[in-house]
Formats: C-alpha cells, structure tokens, sequence
C-alpha cells in the first residue's frame, strides 16, 4: 500500500514536470512575440512609415538567405541524437558549428555580392548599406544561439532554455529601444540591436557549447551531414515565395511608405498566430497518437477543437482591428488596417495548411511537405506577380489569401487520399 502511495505521488510529480517543462519551452519559443507586441507601440511613435518599409523588405530578403545560412543542420544533429552515444553527439554537433561558421562566413560575402548586383540591375532605390550588411551578420552569429537553444531542449533543460531565450529578448529590446527612442537612429538602430545583444551574449553560448562538444574536425562528416539536409534546404526555398515574395514585387512599385502600411498590416495580424501556436502545441501529441491509432475521427473532433476557437479570435481581432492598430501603432499608422483584415484570413487558412502538415510528418510522409511547398511556391510567384501589377498593394494582400487557401485545400486533400489509403491497408 505504502509503495502504491509512493509510485502514485511520484507519477503525479512526474507529471507535472513535464507540463512545467512544456510550459517553460513554450513561453521560451514565444517570448520574443510578446515583448515584440509589447514595444510595437514605442516603435511606432520613432520609426516612419519608411522605416517600416525598409525593415519589412530586408526582412524579406534576410528570409531568402536564412536557409543557406542555416542550411538545416540542426534537424541532421536532431535526427541523429538518440541513434548515437553521448560522444559522437558532441563530436557532431562541434563539426558543424565550425563548419557553418567557416562556410557561412565565405557566404556572407557572396550573398553581399549577390544583393548589390541585384538592386544594381533592378535599381532598386532602397539603400544597400547598411541594411544588406546587417541582416547578413545577424544571420552569420543567430547559428550560434540555434545550436545552444536545441542542446537545450535536446537535453531537457527547460529552464536554461527559458532563461536564454528572455535573456536575448530582453537584451534585444532594451538596445532596440535604446538606439531607436534613444539615440533615433530609426531602421538602423532596429536592425543593429539583434546583433549587438548575439554579441553579447556569444561568450555564455561558448561556455555552453564546451559542455556539450567534443573537438572533432572532419569535413567528409560534415558533407555527409550536407546531403541529408539538402532535401530540406529546398523545402525551405520552395515555401520561400509563399511568404516573402510580395515585398520584392512591392518594392518595385517604388512607394516605400505604402510598403511600410503593407508590413505594419502584415505583421500585426500575424500576432494572432501566438493563439493558433497555443493551440497546436496543446493538441499536438493527441495529433500524432490520432494518426498512429487510425483514429480518424478524433482527427476531426481535434480540427474542430483547434479551429473552432482560432476563427472566433480571429474574428474578435478583425472586428477591433482599428482599435488595436491604434493602440499599437500610437495611433499614427492606422492606414494599415485593410491589410491587416485581409492578412487575417490569411493567417487562418494557414493554419488549417499546417495542421495537415503535422498529420505528414505523423505519417512518416516528409516528402509530400515538400511537394506542396513547391505547389504553393510556384503559385505564390504568378498569383502575387499578376495581382500586384494589376492591383497593386491591396492585390498582395489578397494574394496571400488566395495562396493560403491553395495551400490549404491542395494539403488538405492530399492528407484525406493518404489517411484513406492507409485506412484501406489496415482493413
């Protein structure tokens, strides 16, 4: 009886560490979301309408380079972890950071140069410099800290893994702040702080990184690790047109304060995807476990579960837009709130596409993420070219939707023919 009291207290404390944990991991991966929601307001009573869009085009460019600079080799290290001893993980994971920092370093340069024949050629009339230079950096050292934060969890070190990531944040905002309310140095000051706060920050990341590496240098290793990643290095620029590509079309319109309305819009809708992140992290395990156990109706019953609540805050948002617009742009640019409704929709229906994408990844079906990226990628491209050369901004916004909605029905169809195949199968 007593051992039955014992085991029964120790499964309860169990329990509860694991939602603490999962707690801590959630606020961790978030945070940044809230101090940026936090501080919007601030911004926008420093930052011009130009500022926005300066910001929101190298934003877009900085998300065309990140999967080279990433390159996913942190999913090969997540892949390998627990096929491997305690040994051989460190071992990997010091030959790619050293090698990411050595190759990405040669790639910064390069993709400069890439960047500066660019707007050269289309005479783009934003500034390169500083811009280009900052962006680049900020995606030469965030390696760094990715490859810390992933130790973290790997090893279940919730707390640590909250505790840096506030850390930065807070360290971010505060120069953020600093630089643009303080000094005023507007876009710039905006885009240097994340890199002065890495910097910061990089003599703990090495500390870290001594735990839990052991010196071992082999580049066959390291091109062995490329290959694997390669397929998802082009998944990542396939779902690249899907989010960025507007801003390059945009931009070629040459009204850069209407840009920066574009972005503000864009990206206040995009803070209701914090409910639509709360929701999926809760239901996510019961998603999987669905998929394994054939269970195809609770897989509705979760839909709904999830769906029902986002499109009821999603509607709430759009119904108050203006007043949020206004509480978190001071009041000074609520010319963005179409934008921002038509974003919403967007938002939604994107959600809805990467619900049936963890029901892939359940499947053990990686490649079809890959096949719909590409659908969605290539639409992307001709729906957002025609509409903004036909509509202008307004036909970007509804661009994004029509794309979302592509995505949604092409992902959702596809889950359907392969949970009935595999339905099929079974009986």
């Amino acid at each position: 009886m007593v051992k039955n009291i014992k085991e029964f207290i120790k499964n309860r404390k169990n329990i509860f560490r694991t939602f603490q944990n999962a707690g801590l991991y959630f606020l961790g991966s978030i945070i940044q979301s809230i101090f940026a929601l936090i501080t919007q307001p601030i911004y926008s009573q420093y930052l011009t309408a130009m500022d926005f869009g300066v910001l929101g085009y190298f934003e877009a460019i900085k998300g065309f380079f990140t999967p080279i600079f990433i390159f996913s080799m942190t999913s090969v290290y997540l892949m390998n972890y627990f096929k491997q001893s305690e040994n051989e993980n460190k071992k990997q994971i010091f030959n790619i950071t050293i090698f990411l920092m050595l190759f990405n370093t040669a790639i910064l340069f390069i993709s400069y140069i890439g960047i500066y024949i660019y707007f050269k050629k289309l005479d783009v009339r934003i500034p390169l410099n500083p811009f280009s230079w900052f962006i680049l950096i900020a995606l030469l050292l965030d390696n760094i800290k990715s490859i810390v934060l992933i130790n973290f969890r790997l090893r279940r070190k919730a707390l640590s893994y909250f505790l840096f990531s506030a850390m930065n944040t807070i360290l971010n905002v505060s120069i953020g702040l600093f630089l643009v309310a303080g000094l005023k140095w507007g876009a710039s000051g905006r885009m240097l702080a994340p890199i002065i706060s890495t910097i910061i920050l990089i003599p703990y990341c090495i500390y870290i990184l001594r735990k839990y590496t052991i010196i071992h240098i082999n580049i066959r290793e390291y091109f062995r690790d490329a290959r694997i990643a390669f397929p998802l290095v082009l998944a990542a620029y396939a779902y690249f047109p899907i989010s960025n590509i507007d801003r390059f079309f945009l931009e070629r319109l040459d009204n850069i304060s209407e840009l920066g309305l574009y972005n503000i819009g864009i990206s206040v809708a995009s803070y209701i995807q914090l409910a639509y992140v709360a929701l999926a992290l809760a239901f996510e395990p019961d998603i999987y476990q669905s998929v394994a156990q054939h269970n195809y109706l609770k897989l509705v019953k979760l839909f709904a579960m999830i769906f029902a609540p986002y499109l009821i805050c999603i509607s709430i948002f759009m119904y108050f837009s203006n007043s949020i617009l206004s509480l978190l742009t001071a009041g000074r640019f609520i010319g963005a709130e179409p934008y921002t409704n038509i974003t919403l929709i967007a938002v939604f229906l994107t959600g809805i596409f990467l619900f049936f994408d963890k029901i892939f990844v359940a499947m053990g079906k990686t490649r079809l993420n890959l096949v719909i990226n590409s659908i969605g990628g290539i639409t992307a491209i001709i729906i957002t070219y025609i509409a903004v050369n036909v509509y202008g901004f307004m036909g970007a916004a509804y661009g994004k939707v029509l794309i979302a909605f592509i995505m949604a029905i092409t992902s959702a169809l596809i889950a359907i023919k392969y949970l009935k195949l595999q339905k099929h199968n079974i009986a």
